[in-house]
């Protein structure tokens, strides 16, 4: 049975009612445009067709031919457009049907034809009577079949818009109404977005009775659902804290611990404290220096900030030294109580390996001993501390004859001897340094010249014992030139310390070959002078 206060029969009436307004007005307009448009085609084929015949026209009124005269008028009335024809000059003159043409009131269109070759002199007149009657119902019959036309495809847009509104718009609806007529309330079941309606009205009207079912059920089961979640949550979290692998406690603003994991527990082992439910305020007793660590850490929450930083942890073995980065907040209750979240990851590794980075920059890794880069620093810190000492600079002579002959792992051995010698031979407070080639620096806690040189005879004596190459029977030796400067006798600037003895070394290396012994030489101030006014 059919809804006459349904959505879809009344859109149905307006649609037609709509429809038939539309192809009314539309109809009548192109009829009228149609009809129009064909006089106004007629009129042009008719100039069109007269182009056709205008130079037969033209040599026949030129030659006066009657013949030719002829074929251009038959030639035009052949048209169904044209009922007759005529051509006229002073010496010529054809018409065909004129009289009909005449007897209908049919007006004539004059065309004048031209000379052939003077196009500016006129030698006859053609007039052509269109076929008026042909051309009114030619136009008549393309409007008639223009209107029909139109008739038929608002028909058939009208029907298809009606089957689409259904099976788009009301169809859909009607299924929708019937879903949620079998829906009971508190349970799962909800409507399905019809096909195509995703994004359109239908599907949003889905989606918020879906989303009123939803609070219905909420209703029904929250206090089922709140409970589940908090048995969930609560385990969740206490699997999350007690395997979490960072180190973390949750205590009071007394010191109090009221939980902690795990790897807490491991951490504690670890530098060897017993387990208990204090360690001082922020967990200061686990610190190596505890005071620094709670006054950074309350400055923090001062500035209502959460704190961080790395820290070193106490341990009863010093070889197992562990570093922690700590990262601790404030937590406050609805009751105003204050508790602090501490978590301590451990950054052993990490700060191991910078450490030995460090080391890998300040020393050669040729030869174990200390690199220019680290000898620097040594010395700045040496000259910061306002310790003497005496800076002994050392070239080997020799060395650049074995790199030639024997290779460069030949000279490698060379330097990883000489290192092992001035090792071996300074004192324990003295320091080796390579400074680069074939040149070392030895740091001699030493304030007298006498000093200097029994240390660089040691030295000496070691660094020139003879080495045997590929087997070969003859010795290779090397030996050394060193120049001395003192600190702070000399400089108190490193660069002019080290100018002055490489200025002493430079000399004694000059002195080699005419007094081999005299291979350490001490450096002076004025030399400095000296040199920088060549």
């Amino acid at each position: 049975m059919i809804n006459i206060h349904g959505l879809g029969f009344r859109f149905s009436l307006f649609l037609i009612a709509a429809s038939m307004l539309v192809v009314f007005t539309t109809a009548e307009f192109f009829y009228r445009a149609t009809y129009e448009h064909e006089i106004s085609e007629a009129n042009h084929d008719i100039e069109e067709l007269y182009r056709t015949v205008d130079a037969t026209a033209s040599i026949a009124a030129f030659l006066e031919d009657e013949d030719l005269a002829k074929e251009a008028i038959n030639g035009l009335v052949t048209s169904e457009k044209i009922l007759a024809a005529s051509i006229k000059s002073d010496a010529l003159y054809y018409q065909l049907n004129v009289t009909e043409a005449i007897n209908k009131d049919t007006q004539s269109r004059a065309f004048v034809v031209r000379h052939p070759f003077i196009p500016e002199e006129s030698l006859a007149e053609v007039n052509i009577y269109p076929n008026l009657d042909h051309i009114i119902r030619q136009a008549e019959k393309i409007s008639t079949d223009n209107s029909y036309s139109l008739y038929a495809s608002a028909l058939v847009v009208g029907i298809v818009a009606l089957l689409i509104t259904y099976y788009i718009i009301i169809s859909p609806m009607i299924r929708v109404g019937r879903s949620l007529h079998k829906i009971t309330p508190s349970t799962t079941q909800r409507i399905a977005v019809p096909k195509y309606h995703t994004r359109s009205e239908i599907g949003a009207l889905v989606r918020y009775t879906n989303l009123l079912l939803s609070k219905v059920e909420e209703q029904f089961s929250q206090e089922r659902q709140l409970r589940e979640e908090i048995e969930f949550l609560e385990y969740r979290f206490r699997m999350l804290f007690e395997n979490a692998k960072s180190a973390t406690v949750l205590m009071t603003e007394s010191g109090i611990i009221e939980l902690k994991n795990n790897a807490f527990i491991d951490l504690v082992g670890k530098i060897g404290l017993a387990k208990k439910q204090d360690y001082g305020e922020l967990l200061e007793e686990l610190f190596e220096n505890p005071a620094a660590i709670k006054a950074s850490l309350l400055e923090s929450f001062e500035r209502n900030e959460f704190a961080t930083g790395e820290f070193k942890l106490k341990s009863a073995n010093s070889k197992n030294v562990m570093w922690v980065q700590l990262i601790a907040s404030p937590l406050i209750t609805e009751d105003g109580e204050r508790f602090y979240q501490i978590t301590l990851n451990d950054i052993s590794n990490r700060k191991h390996e910078l450490q030995k980075l460090a080391l890998q920059a300040d020393f050669d890794s040729l030869t174990g001993i200390y690199n220019r880069n680290g000898g620097e620093k040594l010395i700045a810190k040496l000259m910061n501390k306002g310790h003497q000492f005496a800076l002994a600079l050392i070239d080997l002579n020799g060395f650049k004859a074995v790199n030639d002959i024997f290779g460069h792992d030949a000279g490698d051995e060379v330097l990883i001897f000489v290192s092992e010698q001035l090792k071996d031979k300074i004192r324990k407070n003295d320091v080796a340094i390579r400074w680069g080639g074939d040149e070392f620096v030895l740091l001699l806690q030493a304030e007298d010249e006498a000093s200097v040189k029994t240390a660089i005879a040691k030295v000496n004596d070691g660094v020139k014992q003879p080495f045997y190459f590929n087997h070969d029977k003859t010795p290779t030796v090397v030996s050394m030139s060193v120049g001395v400067a003192f600190y702070p006798r000399m400089s108190n600037d490193m660069n002019t310390l080290i100018k002055l003895a490489d200025i002493a070394m430079y000399q004694a290396k000059q002195n080699k070959v005419a007094a081999p012994d005299d291979y350490l030489i001490f450096a002076q101030p004025e030399a400095l002078n000296s040199r920088d006014n060549q």
